[in-house]
């Protein structure tokens, strides 16, 4: 396993996984990123959706049911997004048939600026993504986003009454730790509210 395939490259991909690279470039090199085990499409069929709001019979009225819809159209992802989970556990998302996010597990290792996220403490992985986005993460639950490297993480921290508390390998969450980067920041805006914005280093 070389380092050079798993060192992540924000805003650009992993190794040799460039964002833009089509499904088939990808399986091209499955050797090195594993095996396609399973793909599936995002975005709910609006006639599935549908039926299921046929089922709620009179509990929903029609104008609910219809505004339910119009929010979906608006919020749910394209027509286009592919979730495609591979037999080394990196999960790759596609838009249109082009790389556009990348999410690793901790069982995998993920090199930045030559540290390896999964090795380093959960504090440690944070101060360097950190310093290395110019910018405060901002943060929610146990999620944290750094926008100007469009990567983000679960598992290394948590939320509570707003203070951020970084994980250690006491929590049961930190051994779930996930990095996903992606092609451009995850900003959607019905989630802006959810974070807050919070600087670890002095």
């Amino acid at each position: 396993m070389s380092a050079t395939d798993w060192t992540a490259h924000p805003r650009q991909g992993l190794g040799r996984l460039e964002f833009g690279m089509t499904a088939q470039q990808v399986q091209a090199l499955a050797e090195v990123y594993g095996a396609a085990l399973s793909q599936t499409v995002e975005r709910i069929p609006d006639a599935t959706l549908l039926e299921t709001l046929a089922m709620f019979g009179d509990a929903m009225s029609a104008a609910e049911k219809a505004e339910l819809m119009a929010v979906y159209a608006e919020l749910a992802p394209a027509g286009d997004a592919v979730s495609e989970v591979r037999d080394s556990g990196l999960v790759l998302g596609y838009e249109a048939d082009a790389l556009s996010q990348i999410s690793v597990p901790a069982t995998m290792p993920l090199l930045l600026d030559e540290h390896d996220l999964f090795s380093v403490s959960a504090m440690d992985a944070l101060m360097l993504l950190e310093r290395l986005n110019d910018a405060p993460g901002r943060y929610a639950s146990d999620e944290a986003a750094f926008d100007n490297l469009a990567i983000s993480v679960t598992g290394f921290c948590e939320v509570s009454d707003g203070a951020v508390r970084a994980l250690t390998a006491a929590d049961e969450a930190f051994g779930q730790r996930t990095v996903t980067l992606r092609a451009v920041a995850y900003q959607p805006e019905n989630e802006a509210g959810r974070f807050i914005t919070h600087r670890l280093l002095s």
